[in-house]
């Protein structure tokens, strides 16, 4: 059992709910929102500010302009 539960805290640790991300934007925290799905799936709806780098389309490369200072939370839709 104790094993568990330090499993579920190292994990909770790392992993936010939509309270947490809710507070942390309305807080003014230094975050950033990317939605993962393909464009049209952004373009549809989306959080505001949030920026759109499609899952598949995420690299080295397509990622090394983000600031390493801010915390960035991913989101999506699906698994």
């Amino acid at each position: 059992m104790e094993a568990q539960i330090k499993h579920y805290e190292n994990k909770l640790a790392f992993e936010w709910d939509s309270s947490d991300l809710f507070t942390a934007l309305n807080n003014g925290e230094n975050v950033i929102v990317i939605d993962p799905r393909k464009a049209f799936g952004f373009e549809a709806e989306h959080i505001p500010n949030a920026i759109n780098i499609p899952h598949r389309e995420m690299t080295i490369e397509s990622t090394k302009h983000l600031d390493k200072e801010v915390l960035y939370v991913t989101y999506c839709d699906g698994i």
